[in-house]
């Protein structure tokens, strides 16, 4: 999964759990994609990484690539990115939060470039919000055809094909 996933899915705002609720859990979302800040997240760090998941979710609901590509750029330019190349671990690479920057920056600046890359590369097409019954999970669909409609096929979409399966058989019951 991406970082904008992962962390847009912290949340279902279908039934308002929270899946991100204490500073362990964002230590292990960071640890999950390599993110290792200076100090240990706070709770100023916790509150600041959730703001993201509106602004990152809106995307995932973007009408076209313009609107997309606007509201990244604004993620990148509100959390101050500095793109630069570094050889930290041995080999080029390009980081693009400034060094040493929050936690909330650095996630905010890495998820936005990482949906930037799909968005410019493949298209809003390829960002998906789950059409699953009490879902609204986010995700990158990277099938060939575009034709994932869930966030989990084994689960949103065994759960759509039940009650598609549980319609019928009422339907024909009621027939006879």
């Amino acid at each position: 999964m991406t970082l904008a996933e992962d962390l847009v899915n912290t949340y279902n705002i279908v039934r308002n759990v929270e899946k991100m609720p204490d500073v362990a859990a964002l230590s292990a979302l960071l640890d999950a994609h390599g993110i290792r800040p200076p100090a240990a997240p706070t709770e100023a760090d916790l509150a600041a990484v959730r703001e993201l998941r509106p602004v990152l979710r809106e995307v995932f609901g973007a009408p076209d690539t313009a609107t997309a590509v606007g509201l990244l750029n604004a993620v990148l330019a509100g959390h101050g990115a500095v793109p630069h190349y570094t050889d930290h671990d041995g080999s080029w690479h390009l980081h693009v939060a400034a060094p040493g920057a929050p936690i909330a920056d650095r996630y905010a600046v890495d998820a936005a470039m990482g949906l930037l890359t799909v968005v410019t590369t493949s298209g809003t097409e390829r960002l998906h919000v789950c059409v699953g019954n009490r879902c609204a999970e986010v995700f990158v669909d990277t099938s060939r055809n575009l034709s994932r409609r869930f966030c989990s096929p084994q689960i949103c979409g065994n759960r759509a094909t039940a009650a598609a399966h549980r319609a019928r058989r009422k339907a024909a019951g009621a027939a006879t």
